[in-house]
């Protein structure tokens, strides 16, 4: 290395799995979207169906960036997250454990009035932003992951919830 140049970093990426052969593809998803109204009821847990779509949304904000995490979050989850994801993603439709705890951030407000319409807008407009991913993306909690594996992890979240509404 010659005086004066820059060291650049290398970002470590994480490596996972192929998601599990029953994840929909997003065409799949968006065929199932189709399937869903306003007073479809969930199989369990508390969410109506408009807030499952913003809970969704959200998590794919996460996957593109637009939530901050706090630095005690992003360092337990460069730890932990790499095992964590690998096992999420490799579990089938059926076997994902139902009400995991979620973040704050990323948590649909039962005490907002959703508009079922709106939601599935934001939804299908979030879905489109994830789809267009490539390379290699900076996530705000697990640090550089592959385009496709972030898709993938987007894909087997929406299959979960999808699968709680009965529309896969």
């Amino acid at each position: 290395m010659r005086v004066g140049q820059e060291v650049q970093e290398v970002p470590r990426v994480i490596s996972l799995p192929d998601v599990a052969p029953d994840t929909p593809s997003i065409a799949e998803l968006r065929a199932a979207l189709d399937r869903l109204d306003a007073v479809t009821a969930p199989a369990w847990g508390a969410m109506t169906a408009p807030q499952m779509l913003r809970h969704c949304s959200r998590f794919m904000d996460l996957y593109l960036g637009r939530i901050a995490v706090p630095g005690w979050a992003r360092v337990i989850s460069r730890l932990l997250g790499p095992p964590f994801l690998r096992s999420f993603l490799t579990k089938s439709i059926g076997a994902t454990p139902r009400n995991m705890g979620t973040m704050p951030a990323i948590k649909a407000r039962p005490d907002v009035a959703l508009d079922f319409e709106a939601e599935r807008a934001r939804f299908l407009d979030r879905l489109a932003e994830v789809e267009e991913l490539g390379g290699v993306i900076q996530h705000a909690m697990y640090g550089a992951m592959k385009a496709d594996d972030a898709k993938a992890l987007v894909r087997h979240h929406t299959t979960h919830h999808f699968h709680q509404f009965g529309v896969v």
